[in-house]
């Protein structure tokens, strides 16, 4: 049986037991079941290193636990999604990112839902069949700024009082402006589909698995421009998503998976904050990269069908993406070349928008959520 069926199973006797089991006010559980990554791994590794483990027991619990166990470091233990569920019975605190446990906490915890980004497309109550039962199991989750508290009270159907106006974990990187960049554009495209878990968005048919390049042909196109120009291209699909074909005799468009960065120790904010231009479509991590102030292109050529798939939290996602729209492989050329030529056209586009959704996007998040929900050193 799987967790999740499992946990659905129990949820109903789970919640009046755990008001009864005690709770251990030095116990965090951190989890994330898609994954150690995102801000569950960011407020983690915030909270280590400047040691919050030493006062503190900290849990995590992630479906890949057998490859960070071996190192965890004093205080920390890493465990299985499903016994991370007795660790929530008797934590005080818990944050996480990706699953939740469906059991309500009681007046001596405080759960955080730290999320995975300040979403575009619609997630929770506002995705389209989506498995939403309309209840609550947290008692704060993140927003990063007032437009985005709105959105995020709609997708969980909460009220403002449950909304942290604060940066996200993943974002505190950002601001360590101490890396050189380089010649590097940086493609991020949205999650489409996976065979994990069984799901669609708008899946992308063609040849390569990316949009607006068709054939293979049109790669072996880009890479020679992208040589002309002295550039590199790296592709980072979502970590769910299969990565595109088509690449292994290219010199200059490269593809990377979660699990190539974690073997670096590196994730896409590392990337992120070393390339001179971003690429993507609906993914919420251009949110983020507005924190940067460099040029955006967005590929909408399913633009119309995304939507009719998946949705949008707002009417209008258009006036959210301040950078040349690309709707075919020619124009995603332009700005390539545009972009390794210096031309940049929206930087006041962009310095509105980011006003609009990163207004508490300051930097130290990690130890403001931390300092908020009561964890002090």
């Amino acid at each position: 049986m799987g967790i999740k069926k499992l946990l659905k199973k129990l949820a109903l006797p789970l919640t009046p037991l755990n008001k009864i089991i005690p709770k251990n006010k030095r116990l965090i559980l951190i989890y994330s079941n898609l994954g150690f990554r995102d801000n569950a791994r960011s407020i983690y590794d915030f909270m280590t290193g400047v040691g919050y483990n030493k006062k503190y027991k900290i849990v995590v619990g992630c479906n890949d636990w057998k490859t960070w166990k071996k190192d965890a470091p004093d205080n920390v233990k890493f465990v299985r999604p499903r016994r991370a569920l007795r660790t929530y019975l008797r934590c005080s605190y818990m944050l996480y990112t990706y699953g939740k446990f469906p059991v309500k906490p009681t007046k001596k915890q405080t759960v955080v839902n730290l999320w995975h980004g300040m979403p575009l497309k619609t997630v929770g109550a506002l995705e389209k069949g989506a498995d939403f039962d309309g209840k609550c199991y947290f008692n704060y989750i993140i927003a990063t700024s007032p437009f985005f508290s709105k959105v995020m009270q709609r997708c969980f159907a909460v009220g403002e009082d449950k909304v942290i106006l604060t940066g996200q974990p993943r974002c505190d990187k950002l601001f360590d402006v101490d890396v050189h960049k380089k010649k590097l554009i940086l493609w991020l495209p949205t999650y489409r589909s996976s065979h994990l878990l069984g799901s669609v968005n708008a899946e992308i048919r063609n040849e390569t698995g990316l949009p607006l390049i068709d054939r293979e042909e049109h790669l072996h196109i880009l890479d020679a421009l992208l040589k002309d120009l002295g550039y590199k291209l790296l592709i980072k699909p979502h970590p769910l998503q299969e990565l595109p074909s088509g690449m292994k005799s290219l010199e200059n468009v490269m593809v990377t998976s979660q699990r190539g960065l974690e073997r670096k120790d590196m994730d896409i904010y590392d990337l992120m904050k070393r390339s001179t231009a971003l690429i993507t479509d609906y993914s919420s991590v251009y949110f983020d990269y507005l924190l940067l102030d460099r040029p955006i292109g967005f590929t909408l050529g399913d633009m119309e069908r995304y939507d009719q798939e998946r949705g949008f939290v707002t009417e209008d996602p258009l006036s959210l993406m301040p950078g040349e729209k690309l709707c075919s492989f020619d124009q995603l050329m332009i700005f390539i070349r545009a972009c390794a030529c210096g031309e940049d056209s929206f930087k006041e586009e962009r310095a509105r928008v980011s006003e609009l959704v990163n207004s508490h996007q300051t930097g130290g998040a990690c130890k403001q959520i931390l300092d908020i929900i009561g964890v002090e050193m």
